[in-house]
C-alpha cells in the first residue's frame, strides 16, 4: 500500500514496486559478493568493486536512515573477501579500502538526497490527504485514476473496504478521455457516486509539470445546493407571507426610493401593481401635514432608536388621504448588502372608526348613568323628574325642556318637571295634539319640524319628543327645544332612547310608590281616627266597669272583672300597635332619658303587685318609647305570676352601658322556648297568653337603643322559680369638663 493512499485503494504496481526494492537489494548483494569472489580467485580485481554500487543505491534511497550502516557492512564483507582471495598483495587491500570509503561516500549522498526527496513526498503526501477538498489524480494518456485521497472517495460514496474505480470516467462523466486536459478553474459539473447518483461540485483540474498525471480537486457543492434550495424555498414563503399579509411593506434606499413593495401596500395606496411604487420617494405618499413628524421618526430610527410605531395620514396615488400606522427598521449596511428602511404600514381607519362608536358609547353610558342617578336620588315623582330633566338639557346642550306624564285612563298629558323660560310649552297637552304623534309611542325619539309658524316667537327650532314607555304603553315623553339646532343627530338620538327607557322604569316605580304612599296616608289617618275613638270608648267602659265592680258581689263581680279583663287587653292590643307604627316609621335620634321617672310610673300603675326597685337612678340614650319595655315586661309578670308575683327590678351602670334586670317568682319560662320567646307572634303556654307582641316590642325598641336582650331563669338551673330579663341599655354621661362629649 502506498503512503497516503485511500485504505481501499489497491495498485498492483505499487505494491510490484515496493516488492522491486526489496528483491533487487537482495539479489544484487548476492551477486555483487558472489562475483567479487570469483574475480578475485581468478586475479580480476577492476570491476568487482562496482557491482558493490548498485545495493547501496537501492538500500540507501529505499531507507536513507539505514544506508550508511548498510554500505558500511557491504564494506566490511568486500574488505574480508579481499584479505580473503588475494594473493597478498598490500596494494590491493589498499585499494580495498578507498573503494570502501567510496561506498560510505556514495551511501551518504544517496540518503541525503533520498531523505530530502522523501520528506517532500510526505509534506505534499500530507496536503493531499488533509486537503478539504476532494483530490485525485489520473493519467491522461490511459484515462485511469493513479491515486484519490480519502476526502473525495468518502464524497463519491465509497466505504474503507471498497475497491475504488480505476477509470476516471467512471468518476467523472464529463470527462471524454481526451490524451490532454488543459487547465480547469472552478467548473460546476458532477461526479458520478458509487451507488450511481450524481453529486454535485466545483471542479479544477490542472496538469502536473511532467504532464503524465493531472491533479483533480473537487468541493462537494451538495450541502451548498441543499443550502440553496432551502434559500429559494425561504424566499418563496417569504414573499408568499409578504404578499398575503395585510400590512403594508415598503423597503427603501433608506428614506429616498422605493425598492420593493408587496401586494398590501400597492392596496393600501391604490396602485395597479408595484411597478406604481418602486422608484418614488416615500415622502410622496404621506399628507402634507404629517410629512415634519415623519421625517423625525425617520432620522430616530437612522440613529439607532426603536420607537413606538406612530400614527400618521397617508395619500393614496388620487389624493384621497387615509390615517394609518407606521413602524420603521433599519437595516444597515452589511457587506454587499445595501443599506435599507423596512416601513410597515397598517391602515387605521377601522380602528379610528372603532375608536369612535367608542367614545360616542362611552358618553352615551355616561349620560345615561347621570340621569339615571339624578332620577333615583329622590322617591319623590316631581323631583327625580325635575332632576333628570336638568342633567338632559344641560348634558345635551338643549334651551329648553319639558316632562309630561299621562294619567291612568286619562286623554290628557300632565306637565310635572320643566326647564327653561320659553312659554312655547303647553302645561296640559292632549293626546291627540301635535305633541303626541304616532311615532312617539312606537318607540322612536320624533323631531317635529316647523314649530316657528305655528307658535310665533317661540325661538325654538327643533323641538324633540321623548317617549317614556311603561309597562303597559306609553306613560308620558320628554319634550326638548334648542334655538340653534334643526333637529338632533342620530348618536343624541339613541342617547334619549335609552334615557326615555331607563326614566320609564323610575316613573313607573316613582307613581306606583305615590299611589302607596297616599294609600298609606289614608289608612294612617284612618288608624289613627279607630285609635283615637276606641282608647276613648274604652276609657269610658273601665270607668264604668270599675264603679260597678266596687259595687257588684257574687256572680255579678266576675263578670265585671271578665269584661274589665277583656278591655284592658283591648288596650294592651292598641298600644302595641301603635308602637309598632311608630317603630316602622324609622330611626329616630335618641336623647337622655332617666331611668327613675319611668320606672316609678309604670308601677303606679300596678298598686297590688308587690314590687321592689334597686338602683333606678342611671340615665340611658333612648326615646319616649321606653316606657313600653316596662310596661310589657312588669304587666307580663303580673299577669302571669298571679296576686302573689313579687317583681324585683335592679339598675346598674358597667361602663358605657346600663344593665337592667326583671325578675318574678311567677311560673317561669321553660328551657325550650326561651330561644324563641322574642319572635313575632311567639305565645306562651298558657291561656293567659297574649296575641305575642309584647315581648317583640321589648326586643325591638332594645335593639333600637342599641342594647341587647337575653331571658333565663331567677334561680339558674331552676326554671320554674321565676324568669329573670336582663338587658342593657347606652348609658348617658353629661359633657365632661374637658368639653368633650361622653356617650
Amino acid at each position: 500500500m502506498i503512503m497516503g493512499v485511500h485504505p481501499g485503494y489497491h495498485l498492483a504496481n505499487a505494491s510490484a514496486k515496493e516488492h522491486l526494492f526489496t528483491y533487487g537489494i537482495i539479489v544484487s548483494t548476492l551477486l555483487a559478493f558472489a562475483i567479487t569472489a570469483y574475480c578475485l580467485s581468478a586475479g580480476i580485481f577492476v570491476v568487482c568493486s562496482h557491482l558493490f554500487y548498485v545495493p547501496i543505491i537501492l538500500a540507501s534511497y529505499r531507507c536513507p536512515d539505514r544506508g550508511i550502516a548498510f554500505a558500511g557492512l557491504l564494506a566490511a564483507g568486500y574488505l574480508a573477501e579481499v584479505i580473503t582471495f588475494s594473493p597478498g598483495s598490500g596494494f590491493e587491500v589498499v585499494n580495498a579500502l578507498l573503494r570502501t570509503a567510496l561506498f560510505l561516500a556514495v551511501a551518504a549522498v544517496v540518503s541525503q538526497l533520498s531523505a530530502r526527496l522523501q520528506a517532500r513526498e510526505s509534506r505534499y503526501r500530507g496536503i493531499f490527504e488533509t486537503s478539504g477538498a476532494g483530490l485525485f489524480l489520473f493519467s491522461p494518456a490511459t484515462g485511469k485514476i493513479e491515486e484519490m485521497n480519502r476526502g473525495c472517495a468518502e464524497m463519491l460514496g465509497y466505504p474503507g473496504d471498497a475497491a475504488l474505480p480505476l477509470d476516471a470516467a467512471a468518476v467523472w462523466p464529463g470527462y471524454a478521455g481526451a490524451p490532454g486536459v488543459n487547465r480547469i478553474e472552478n467548473l460546476d459539473c458532477t461526479l458520478t457516486g458509487r451507488d450511481g447518483k450524481a453529486c454535485p461540485v466545483l471542479l479544477s483540474a490542472n496538469p502536473l509539470p511532467d504532464r503524465d498525471l493531472v491533479c483533480v480537486a473537487v468541493t462537494g457543492m451538495a450541502e451548498q445546493k441543499r443550502a440553496e434550495n432551502r434559500l429559494r424555498r425561504s424566499e418563496e414563503t417569504y414573499r408568499v407571507i409578504l404578499n398575503t399579509a395585510d400590512v403594508g411593506v415598503l423597503l427603501t434606499d433608506p428614506g429616498r426610493r422605493i425598492v420593493e413593495t408587496n401586494t398590501a401596500a400597492v392596496r393600501l395606496f391604490g396602485g395597479a401593481g408595484p411597478e406604481d411604487l418602486i422608484g418614488r420617494n416615500p415622502e410622496d405618499l404621506i399628507a402634507a401635514g404629517s410629512r415634519e413628524a415623519a421625517r423625525v421618526y425617520r432620522e430616530r430610527v437612522l440613529s439607532g432608536e426603536t420607537p413606538a410605531p406612530a400614527e400618521c395620514a397617508f395619500c393614496r396615488l388620487d389624493g384621497s388621504e387615509w390615517p394609518g400606522e407606521v413602524s420603521a427598521t433599519h437595516l444597515p449596511r452589511d457587506g454587499d448588502a445595501p443599506e435599507r428602511l423596512v416601513l410597515s404600514i397598517r391602515d387605521v381607519t377601522e380602528r379610528h372608526r372603532v375608536a369612535k362608536r367608542m367614545r360616542e358609547e362611552n358618553r352615551r353610558l355616561s349620560i345615561v348613568n347621570e340621569v339615571v342617578a339624578a332620577a333615583t336620588a329622590s322617591r319623590r315623582l316631581d323631583s327625580l323628574l325635575g332632576d333628570s330633566l336638568a342633567k338632559i338639557v344641560d348634558l345635551l346642550e338643549f334651551d329648553e325642556g319639558a316632562v309630561y306624564l299621562i294619567p291612568p285612563g286619562s286623554d290628557t298629558a300632565v306637565l310635572h318637571a320643566r326647564e327653561g323660560t320659553d312659554p312655547v310649552l303647553p302645561q296640559t297637552v292632549r293626546l291627540d295634539d301635535l305633541f303626541c304623534e304616532t311615532s312617539v309611542p312606537a318607540g322612536e325619539v320624533y323631531c317635529i319640524e316647523g314649530l316657528q309658524g305655528r307658535y310665533p316667537g317661540s325661538g325654538i327650532r327643533a323641538p324633540v319628543m321623548v317617549p317614556i314607555p311603561g309597562d303597559d304603553g306609553l306613560v308620558g315623553w320628554i319634550a326638548l327645544g334648542s334655538r340653534a339646532r334643526k333637529t338632533a343627530p342620530e348618536t343624541e338620538r339613541d342617547i334619549l332612547l335609552d334615557i326615555g327607557k331607563e326614566l320609564g322604569n323610575v316613573v313607573v316605580k316613582g307613581m306606583l310608590y305615590e299611589e302607596l304612599e297616599t294609600a298609606l296616608s289614608e289608612v294612617n289617618l284612618y288608624v289613627d281616627i279607630l285609635t283615637h275613638d276606641i282608647n276613648n270608648a274604652n276609657t269610658a267602659a273601665m270607668g264604668y266597669l270599675q264603679m260597678y265592680l266596687d259595687f257588684a258581689a257574687g256572680s255579678d263581680g266576675a263578670m265585671v272583672e271578665k269584661s274589665l279583663a277583656a278591655v284592658h287587653q283591648s288596650n294592651e292590643i292598641i298600644r302595641n300597635v301603635s308602637t309598632l307604627r311608630r317603630l316602622k316609621a324609622g330611626p329616630v335620634e335618641l336623647s337622655p332619658v332617666p331611668l327613675g321617672p319611668v320606672i316609678r310610673g309604670i308601677c303606679s300603675y300596678h298598686t297590688s303587685a308587690r314590687i321592689a326597685c334597686n338602683g333606678v337612678d342611671a340615665t340611658v340614650l333612648a326615646d319616649d318609647l321606653i316606657g313600653e319595655i316596662f310596661t310589657n315586661l312588669i304587666g307580663n309578670a303580673v299577669k302571669f305570676g298571679g296576686p302573689d308575683v313579687e317583681i324585683v327590678i335592679s339598675v346598674r351602670e358597667e361602663g358605657d352601658a346600663v344593665m337592667v334586670t326583671v325578675a318574678d317568682t311567677g311560673p317561669g319560662i321553660p328551657d325550650d322556648l326561651k330561644s324563641r320567646i322574642f319572635e313575632r307572634y311567639q305565645r306562651g303556654e298558657t291561656k293567659k297568653s297574649g296575641k305575642g307582641l309584647g315581648l317583640y316590642i321589648v326586643w325591638m325598641l332594645v335593639e333600637r337603643y342599641g342594647g341587647s336582650i337575653l331571658v333565663g331563669d331567677r334561680i339558674p338551673g331552676h326554671p320554674r322559680e321565676g324568669a329573670a330579663f336582663v338587658f342593657t341599655l347606652p348609658r348617658y354621661r353629661p359633657v365632661a369638663a374637658t368639653g368633650e362629649a361622653n356617650v
